[in-house]
Protein backbone atom coordinates (compact mmCIF):
# COMPACT_ATOMS: atom_id res chain seq x y z
CA UNK A 1 0.00 0.00 0.00
CA UNK A 2 1.11 3.38 -0.26
CA UNK A 3 2.02 5.89 2.57
CA UNK A 4 0.16 8.68 3.56
CA UNK A 5 2.88 11.43 4.68
CA UNK A 6 2.42 15.21 3.92
CA UNK A 7 3.80 15.91 0.49
CA UNK A 8 6.38 18.17 1.32
CA UNK A 9 7.75 16.18 4.47
CA UNK A 10 7.51 13.07 2.15
CA UNK A 11 9.55 14.86 -0.55
CA UNK A 12 12.24 16.24 1.38
CA UNK A 13 12.68 12.17 2.96
CA UNK A 14 12.66 10.80 -0.37
CA UNK A 15 14.95 13.69 -1.27
CA UNK A 16 17.00 12.41 0.94
CA UNK A 17 16.90 9.02 -0.16
CA UNK A 18 18.21 9.92 -3.79
CA UNK A 19 21.29 12.16 -2.47
CA UNK A 20 22.45 8.77 -0.12
CA UNK A 21 21.66 6.09 -2.93
CA UNK A 22 23.85 8.21 -5.01
CA UNK A 23 26.49 9.01 -2.01
CA UNK A 24 26.50 5.71 -0.60
CA UNK A 25 30.14 6.59 -0.01
CA UNK A 26 29.46 9.39 1.55
CA UNK A 27 26.37 8.33 4.05
CA UNK A 28 28.30 5.46 5.43
CA UNK A 29 30.19 2.18 4.52
CA UNK A 30 27.79 -0.65 3.76
CA UNK A 31 30.43 -2.89 1.95
CA UNK A 32 29.71 -6.81 3.44
CA UNK A 33 31.25 -7.82 6.69
CA UNK A 34 32.79 -10.72 7.39
CA UNK A 35 31.01 -13.40 9.56
CA UNK A 36 27.55 -12.21 8.13
CA UNK A 37 27.45 -14.42 5.43
CA UNK A 38 24.07 -15.77 6.51
CA UNK A 39 22.08 -13.35 7.04
CA UNK A 40 18.55 -11.57 5.16
CA UNK A 41 17.43 -8.54 5.73
CA UNK A 42 14.22 -7.80 4.56
CA UNK A 43 12.06 -4.45 4.29
CA UNK A 44 8.43 -4.25 3.71
CA UNK A 45 5.69 -2.24 4.76
CA UNK A 46 2.62 -5.19 5.10
CA UNK A 47 1.60 -5.33 8.34
CA UNK A 48 -2.25 -5.30 7.91
CA UNK A 49 -3.74 -9.12 8.72
CA UNK A 50 -3.71 -10.64 5.33
CA UNK A 51 -0.28 -8.66 4.24
CA UNK A 52 1.86 -10.15 6.94
CA UNK A 53 0.29 -13.48 6.56
CA UNK A 54 1.25 -13.23 2.74
CA UNK A 55 5.02 -11.96 3.83
CA UNK A 56 5.30 -14.61 6.53
CA UNK A 57 5.00 -16.99 3.86
CA UNK A 58 7.81 -15.65 1.91
CA UNK A 59 10.01 -15.74 4.22
CA UNK A 60 8.56 -19.13 5.24
CA UNK A 61 9.48 -20.08 1.92
CA UNK A 62 13.03 -19.08 1.60
CA UNK A 63 14.26 -20.61 4.83
CA UNK A 64 12.24 -24.02 3.59
CA UNK A 65 15.70 -24.13 0.88
CA UNK A 66 18.04 -21.86 3.23
CA UNK A 67 17.62 -22.92 7.09
CA UNK A 68 20.57 -21.87 8.11
CA UNK A 69 19.90 -18.51 7.38
CA UNK A 70 19.25 -15.60 9.82
CA UNK A 71 16.32 -13.56 8.86
CA UNK A 72 15.91 -9.81 9.98
CA UNK A 73 12.09 -9.07 9.33
CA UNK A 74 12.59 -5.27 8.97
CA UNK A 75 9.00 -4.49 8.46
CA UNK A 76 7.91 -1.15 9.69
CA UNK A 77 4.07 -0.75 11.14
CA UNK A 78 2.42 2.25 10.15
CA UNK A 79 0.52 4.68 8.10
CA UNK A 80 0.58 2.12 5.39
CA UNK A 81 4.15 2.52 4.40
CA UNK A 82 4.97 5.90 5.05
CA UNK A 83 6.80 5.11 7.93
CA UNK A 84 8.61 2.60 6.43
CA UNK A 85 9.76 5.13 4.15
CA UNK A 86 11.18 7.51 6.77
CA UNK A 87 13.08 4.23 8.21
CA UNK A 88 14.47 3.27 5.20
CA UNK A 89 15.52 6.89 3.75
CA UNK A 90 17.46 6.89 7.77
CA UNK A 91 18.93 3.74 6.83
CA UNK A 92 20.63 4.22 3.15
CA UNK A 93 21.88 8.11 4.72
CA UNK A 94 23.59 5.85 7.62
CA UNK A 95 24.77 3.57 5.09
CA UNK A 96 22.87 0.58 6.14
CA UNK A 97 20.24 -0.59 3.63
CA UNK A 98 18.64 -3.73 4.43
CA UNK A 99 19.39 -6.33 1.65
CA UNK A 100 16.43 -6.53 -0.09
CA UNK A 101 12.84 -3.85 0.45
CA UNK A 102 9.50 -3.85 -1.09
CA UNK A 103 8.81 -1.81 -3.88
CA UNK A 104 6.16 -0.63 -6.67
CA UNK A 105 6.99 -1.26 -10.14
CA UNK A 106 7.42 0.99 -13.85
CA UNK A 107 8.72 4.27 -12.90
CA UNK A 108 9.23 3.54 -8.96
CA UNK A 109 11.77 0.76 -9.91
CA UNK A 110 13.50 3.20 -12.51
CA UNK A 111 13.50 5.62 -9.85
CA UNK A 112 15.69 3.37 -7.75
CA UNK A 113 17.86 1.74 -10.33
CA UNK A 114 18.80 5.22 -11.82
CA UNK A 115 19.96 6.24 -9.04
CA UNK A 116 22.05 3.23 -8.23
CA UNK A 117 20.59 2.21 -5.31
CA UNK A 118 19.27 -1.34 -6.32
CA UNK A 119 21.21 -4.07 -8.03
CA UNK A 120 20.78 -5.17 -11.59
CA UNK A 121 18.74 -8.82 -10.95
CA UNK A 122 18.73 -9.72 -14.99
CA UNK A 123 20.28 -13.32 -14.09
CA UNK A 124 17.64 -14.23 -12.28
CA UNK A 125 15.13 -13.46 -15.64
CA UNK A 126 16.29 -16.57 -17.25
CA UNK A 127 14.34 -17.40 -20.56
CA UNK A 128 11.62 -19.34 -19.12
CA UNK A 129 10.67 -16.96 -16.31
CA UNK A 130 11.11 -14.18 -18.60
CA UNK A 131 8.12 -16.34 -21.22
CA UNK A 132 6.25 -16.41 -18.48
CA UNK A 133 5.82 -13.08 -17.41
CA UNK A 134 2.94 -10.96 -19.32
CA UNK A 135 5.19 -8.23 -21.52
CA UNK A 136 3.89 -5.66 -19.60
CA UNK A 137 4.76 -7.25 -16.15
CA UNK A 138 8.49 -7.31 -17.59
CA UNK A 139 8.43 -4.04 -18.80
CA UNK A 140 7.46 -2.49 -15.23
CA UNK A 141 10.89 -4.21 -13.63
CA UNK A 142 13.25 -3.33 -16.65
CA UNK A 143 15.23 -0.32 -17.07
CA UNK A 144 17.05 -0.09 -20.43
CA UNK A 145 16.35 -3.75 -21.59
CA UNK A 146 17.90 -5.27 -17.87
CA UNK A 147 15.68 -5.81 -14.70
CA UNK A 148 16.20 -4.47 -11.10
CA UNK A 149 13.27 -5.73 -9.10
CA UNK A 150 11.55 -8.79 -8.83
CA UNK A 151 7.32 -9.03 -9.15
CA UNK A 152 5.57 -10.73 -6.32
CA UNK A 153 1.98 -10.40 -7.62
CA UNK A 154 -0.27 -8.45 -9.14
CA UNK A 155 -3.46 -6.92 -7.41
CA UNK A 156 -6.13 -5.01 -9.72
CA UNK A 157 -7.05 -1.66 -9.26
CA UNK A 158 -10.05 -1.10 -10.92
CA UNK A 159 -12.10 -3.03 -8.15
CA UNK A 160 -15.94 -1.69 -6.82
CA UNK A 161 -16.86 -3.55 -3.88
CA UNK A 162 -20.33 -4.02 -2.79
CA UNK A 163 -22.51 -5.73 0.28
CA UNK A 164 -25.11 -8.10 -1.18
CA UNK A 165 -26.81 -7.98 1.95
CA UNK A 166 -27.33 -4.41 2.10
CA UNK A 167 -28.10 -3.97 -1.76
CA UNK A 168 -30.93 -5.69 -1.19
CA UNK A 169 -32.74 -4.11 1.86
CA UNK A 170 -32.47 -0.76 0.15
CA UNK A 171 -33.89 -2.44 -3.01
CA UNK A 172 -30.68 -1.94 -4.93
CA UNK A 173 -29.48 -5.09 -8.17
CA UNK A 174 -26.64 -6.33 -7.47
CA UNK A 175 -23.80 -4.61 -10.17
CA UNK A 176 -23.64 -6.43 -13.21
CA UNK A 177 -20.62 -6.54 -15.86
CA UNK A 178 -21.62 -3.79 -18.13
CA UNK A 179 -22.57 -1.66 -14.34
CA UNK A 180 -21.90 1.82 -15.68
CA UNK A 181 -21.18 5.21 -13.61
CA UNK A 182 -24.84 6.77 -13.74
CA UNK A 183 -26.00 3.31 -12.34
CA UNK A 184 -23.92 3.51 -9.75
CA UNK A 185 -24.48 7.40 -8.80
CA UNK A 186 -28.10 5.95 -9.13
CA UNK A 187 -27.87 3.24 -6.56
CA UNK A 188 -25.99 5.37 -4.28
CA UNK A 189 -28.60 8.04 -4.15
CA UNK A 190 -30.97 4.96 -3.10
CA UNK A 191 -28.47 3.64 -0.55
CA UNK A 192 -28.42 6.82 1.00
CA UNK A 193 -32.11 6.98 0.98
CA UNK A 194 -32.53 3.77 2.82
CA UNK A 195 -30.53 4.91 5.69
CA UNK A 196 -27.06 3.60 5.15
CA UNK A 197 -24.30 5.24 4.19
CA UNK A 198 -23.38 4.57 0.47
CA UNK A 199 -19.68 4.67 0.04
CA UNK A 200 -16.80 3.36 2.57
CA UNK A 201 -13.33 4.84 1.52
CA UNK A 202 -10.47 4.84 3.70
CA UNK A 203 -9.04 8.27 2.86
CA UNK A 204 -6.04 7.79 5.94
CA UNK A 205 -4.65 6.34 3.20
CA UNK A 206 -3.39 8.91 0.56
CA UNK A 207 -4.03 6.42 -1.96
CA UNK A 208 -7.94 5.86 -0.53
CA UNK A 209 -9.44 9.23 -2.76
CA UNK A 210 -6.50 8.88 -5.11
CA UNK A 211 -7.55 5.71 -6.06
CA UNK A 212 -11.01 6.62 -6.98
CA UNK A 213 -10.61 9.65 -8.82
CA UNK A 214 -7.34 7.70 -10.75
CA UNK A 215 -10.78 5.11 -11.55
CA UNK A 216 -13.25 7.58 -12.45
CA UNK A 217 -10.46 9.34 -14.58
CA UNK A 218 -9.61 5.82 -16.56
CA UNK A 219 -13.12 5.25 -17.41
CA UNK A 220 -14.04 8.77 -18.47
CA UNK A 221 -10.52 8.78 -20.68
CA UNK A 222 -9.79 5.17 -21.33
CA UNK A 223 -6.42 3.78 -22.84
CA UNK A 224 -6.04 6.30 -25.27
CA UNK A 225 -5.79 8.56 -22.50
CA UNK A 226 -3.63 6.57 -20.20
CA UNK A 227 -1.19 6.92 -22.64
CA UNK A 228 -1.08 10.30 -23.15
CA UNK A 229 -0.24 10.21 -19.08
CA UNK A 230 1.78 8.47 -19.52
CA UNK A 231 3.60 10.10 -21.99
CA UNK A 232 3.21 13.24 -20.23
CA UNK A 233 0.71 14.54 -23.13
CA UNK A 234 -2.25 14.77 -21.27
CA UNK A 235 -4.30 17.75 -20.79
CA UNK A 236 -5.40 17.91 -17.49
CA UNK A 237 -7.37 21.04 -17.78
CA UNK A 238 -9.02 19.75 -20.27
CA UNK A 239 -12.55 18.45 -20.80
CA UNK A 240 -12.15 14.80 -19.84
CA UNK A 241 -9.84 15.25 -16.83
CA UNK A 242 -12.82 18.08 -15.56
CA UNK A 243 -15.58 15.66 -16.67
CA UNK A 244 -13.81 13.35 -14.30
CA UNK A 245 -13.46 15.59 -11.52
CA UNK A 246 -16.99 16.57 -11.17
CA UNK A 247 -17.82 12.75 -11.44
CA UNK A 248 -15.68 12.07 -8.84
CA UNK A 249 -17.21 15.24 -6.64
CA UNK A 250 -20.23 13.56 -6.52
CA UNK A 251 -19.16 10.24 -5.57
CA UNK A 252 -17.81 11.89 -2.60
CA UNK A 253 -21.05 13.44 -1.66
CA UNK A 254 -21.83 9.37 -0.88
CA UNK A 255 -18.90 8.68 0.91
CA UNK A 256 -18.70 7.98 5.11
CA UNK A 257 -18.20 11.17 7.14
CA UNK A 258 -15.37 8.51 8.96
CA UNK A 259 -13.34 8.38 5.59
CA UNK A 260 -11.11 10.31 6.74
CA UNK A 261 -9.91 8.66 9.58
CA UNK A 262 -10.39 5.10 7.99
CA UNK A 263 -7.43 3.20 6.94
CA UNK A 264 -8.05 0.88 3.64
CA UNK A 265 -8.14 -2.13 6.00
CA UNK A 266 -10.81 -0.27 7.89
CA UNK A 267 -12.89 0.70 5.23
CA UNK A 268 -12.71 -2.83 4.36
CA UNK A 269 -13.71 -4.09 7.51
CA UNK A 270 -16.78 -1.73 7.53
CA UNK A 271 -18.07 -2.76 4.37
CA UNK A 272 -18.27 -6.60 5.69
CA UNK A 273 -19.98 -5.14 8.64
CA UNK A 274 -22.68 -3.60 6.73
CA UNK A 275 -21.89 -0.04 7.91
CA UNK A 276 -21.79 0.69 3.96
CA UNK A 277 -22.86 -0.60 0.53
CA UNK A 278 -19.81 -0.11 -1.51
CA UNK A 279 -16.06 0.13 -1.53
CA UNK A 280 -13.49 1.26 -3.90
CA UNK A 281 -9.78 -0.19 -3.75
CA UNK A 282 -7.99 -2.61 -5.30
CA UNK A 283 -8.63 -6.14 -4.70
CA UNK A 284 -6.29 -6.52 -1.91
CA UNK A 285 -9.23 -5.62 -0.06
CA UNK A 286 -11.02 -8.45 -0.81
CA UNK A 287 -7.63 -11.10 1.22
CA UNK A 288 -8.22 -8.63 4.15
CA UNK A 289 -12.00 -9.10 4.34
CA UNK A 290 -11.25 -12.64 3.76
CA UNK A 291 -9.06 -12.78 6.74
CA UNK A 292 -11.02 -10.68 9.12
CA UNK A 293 -14.22 -11.95 8.87
CA UNK A 294 -14.88 -15.05 6.40
CA UNK A 295 -18.00 -15.70 7.30
CA UNK A 296 -19.03 -12.17 6.68
CA UNK A 297 -17.06 -12.09 3.69
CA UNK A 298 -19.45 -14.12 2.02
CA UNK A 299 -21.70 -11.16 1.42
CA UNK A 300 -19.15 -9.45 -0.27
CA UNK A 301 -19.45 -9.25 -4.10
CA UNK A 302 -17.21 -7.28 -6.89
CA UNK A 303 -16.97 -6.02 -10.41
CA UNK A 304 -14.98 -3.75 -12.39
CA UNK A 305 -15.12 0.02 -11.30
CA UNK A 306 -17.74 0.94 -13.92
CA UNK A 307 -16.62 1.99 -17.70
CA UNK A 308 -13.20 0.55 -16.45
CA UNK A 309 -13.82 -3.94 -17.20
CA UNK A 310 -12.16 -3.43 -21.05
CA UNK A 311 -9.03 -3.06 -19.12
CA UNK A 312 -6.93 -4.41 -16.14
CA UNK A 313 -5.91 -1.25 -13.80
CA UNK A 314 -2.61 -3.36 -11.95
CA UNK A 315 -0.59 -3.06 -9.01
CA UNK A 316 2.85 -5.07 -9.31
CA UNK A 317 4.28 -5.62 -6.22
CA UNK A 318 7.76 -6.32 -6.54
CA UNK A 319 11.40 -6.27 -4.09
CA UNK A 320 14.36 -4.81 -5.15
CA UNK A 321 17.97 -5.48 -3.78
CA UNK A 322 20.23 -3.40 -2.62
CA UNK A 323 23.28 -2.49 -4.71
CA UNK A 324 25.39 -2.56 -1.53
CA UNK A 325 23.95 -5.57 -0.08
CA UNK A 326 25.46 -7.09 3.17
CA UNK A 327 24.55 -10.61 1.81
CA UNK A 328 24.02 -10.29 -1.86
CA UNK A 329 24.39 -14.53 -2.16
CA UNK A 330 20.95 -14.85 0.15
CA UNK A 331 19.51 -11.34 -1.16
CA UNK A 332 19.40 -13.04 -4.55
CA UNK A 333 18.19 -16.44 -3.20
CA UNK A 334 15.31 -14.61 -1.72
CA UNK A 335 14.75 -13.08 -4.79
CA UNK A 336 14.62 -16.17 -6.45
CA UNK A 337 12.20 -17.61 -3.89
CA UNK A 338 9.72 -14.35 -4.71
CA UNK A 339 9.52 -15.63 -8.67
CA UNK A 340 8.98 -19.43 -7.66
CA UNK A 341 5.33 -19.99 -9.09
CA UNK A 342 4.39 -22.25 -6.51
CA UNK A 343 5.22 -19.74 -3.70
CA UNK A 344 3.48 -16.54 -6.06
CA UNK A 345 0.10 -19.28 -5.76
CA UNK A 346 0.44 -19.40 -2.13
CA UNK A 347 1.28 -15.82 -1.58
CA UNK A 348 -1.56 -14.71 -3.62
CA UNK A 349 -3.83 -17.13 -1.75
CA UNK A 350 -3.32 -14.88 1.24
CA UNK A 351 -2.93 -11.70 0.24
CA UNK A 352 -5.94 -12.06 -2.41
CA UNK A 353 -3.54 -10.76 -5.34
CA UNK A 354 -2.71 -13.21 -8.29
CA UNK A 355 0.61 -14.63 -9.80
CA UNK A 356 2.11 -12.71 -11.90
CA UNK A 357 3.74 -16.04 -13.49
CA UNK A 358 1.22 -16.90 -16.50
CA UNK A 359 2.37 -20.76 -15.70
CA UNK A 360 1.54 -20.48 -12.04
CA UNK A 361 -1.62 -22.62 -10.95
CA UNK A 362 -4.63 -20.46 -9.77
CA UNK A 363 -7.07 -23.13 -9.52
CA UNK A 364 -7.15 -23.41 -5.97
CA UNK A 365 -7.74 -19.67 -5.63
CA UNK A 366 -11.31 -17.86 -5.19
CA UNK A 367 -13.52 -17.59 -7.68
CA UNK A 368 -12.79 -14.08 -7.96
CA UNK A 369 -9.12 -14.65 -8.09
CA UNK A 370 -9.44 -17.03 -10.59
CA UNK A 371 -11.66 -14.50 -12.85
CA UNK A 372 -8.85 -11.75 -12.12
CA UNK A 373 -6.07 -14.19 -12.97
CA UNK A 374 -8.48 -14.61 -16.76
CA UNK A 375 -8.61 -10.74 -16.66
CA UNK A 376 -4.73 -10.45 -16.82
CA UNK A 377 -4.68 -12.90 -19.29
CA UNK A 378 -7.19 -11.39 -21.45
CA UNK A 379 -6.91 -8.00 -21.15
CA UNK A 380 -4.61 -5.15 -21.58
CA UNK A 381 -2.68 -4.48 -18.37
CA UNK A 382 -2.31 -0.69 -17.30
CA UNK A 383 -0.15 0.98 -14.80
CA UNK A 384 -1.55 2.58 -11.50
CA UNK A 385 -0.91 6.56 -11.19
CA UNK A 386 -2.32 5.92 -7.63
CA UNK A 387 0.54 3.36 -6.81
CA UNK A 388 3.59 5.49 -8.13
CA UNK A 389 3.81 3.23 -11.50
CA UNK A 390 2.79 4.60 -14.57
CA UNK A 391 4.64 7.99 -13.30
CA UNK A 392 7.27 9.67 -11.68
CA UNK A 393 7.00 9.51 -8.08
CA UNK A 394 7.27 13.41 -8.29
CA UNK A 395 3.93 13.36 -10.69
CA UNK A 396 2.70 10.71 -8.11
CA UNK A 397 3.06 12.88 -5.11
CA UNK A 398 1.47 15.45 -6.77
CA UNK A 399 -1.56 13.43 -7.93
CA UNK A 400 -2.18 12.69 -4.11
CA UNK A 401 -1.91 16.68 -3.39
CA UNK A 402 -4.32 17.61 -6.39
CA UNK A 403 -6.71 14.73 -5.03
CA UNK A 404 -6.48 15.76 -0.87
CA UNK A 405 -6.83 19.84 -2.07
CA UNK A 406 -10.03 18.91 -4.35
CA UNK A 407 -11.58 16.53 -2.36
CA UNK A 408 -11.55 19.78 0.68
CA UNK A 409 -12.76 22.41 -1.95
CA UNK A 410 -13.84 20.56 -5.05
CA UNK A 411 -12.31 23.26 -7.40
CA UNK A 412 -11.39 21.60 -10.49
CA UNK A 413 -8.85 24.78 -11.15
CA UNK A 414 -7.20 24.24 -8.21
CA UNK A 415 -6.64 20.62 -8.80
CA UNK A 416 -4.57 21.62 -11.93
CA UNK A 417 -2.58 24.22 -9.86
CA UNK A 418 -1.76 22.04 -7.43
CA UNK A 419 -0.88 19.16 -9.53
CA UNK A 420 1.08 21.35 -12.16
CA UNK A 421 3.09 23.11 -9.30
CA UNK A 422 4.27 20.32 -7.39
CA UNK A 423 5.49 18.55 -11.20
CA UNK A 424 7.21 21.62 -11.38
CA UNK A 425 9.11 22.26 -8.21
CA UNK A 426 11.48 19.20 -10.38
CA UNK A 427 11.88 16.99 -7.08
CA UNK A 428 11.82 13.18 -8.25
CA UNK A 429 12.77 10.80 -5.55
CA UNK A 430 13.20 7.77 -5.12
CA UNK A 431 9.55 5.79 -5.15
CA UNK A 432 7.75 4.92 -1.65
Amino acid sequence: MTPTAPGRTRAALLALTTSCALLLSACGSGSAQSGQEQSLDVLSWWTSTSEKAAFEHLIDSFLADHPGVDVHDSTVVGSAGSNAQVVLASRLAAGDPPDVWQSMSGQSVAAWARSGAVADVSDLFTPQVSAALPPEVLDAVSVDGRQYAVPTSVHRANVLFYNTDVLAKAGVAVPGADYTLDQFKADLDTVAASGTTPLCLGRADAVGAAGLFEDVLLGEVGQEGWSSIAADRFDWDGEGAHRALSDFSTLLDHVSPQAGSWTWDQAASHLVAGDCAFDQMNDSALGEMTAQDRQGAQAVGSTAFPGTGDVYLGVIDTFVQSSRAVDPVNASAFQSTVLDPRVQTEFSSRKGSVPVRLDADVSGLSPAQQLSADDLRQRPLLLSIAYGELVSPAFQQGFFDAVDTFVEGRDPSTFVTVLSARINEGVAPPPR
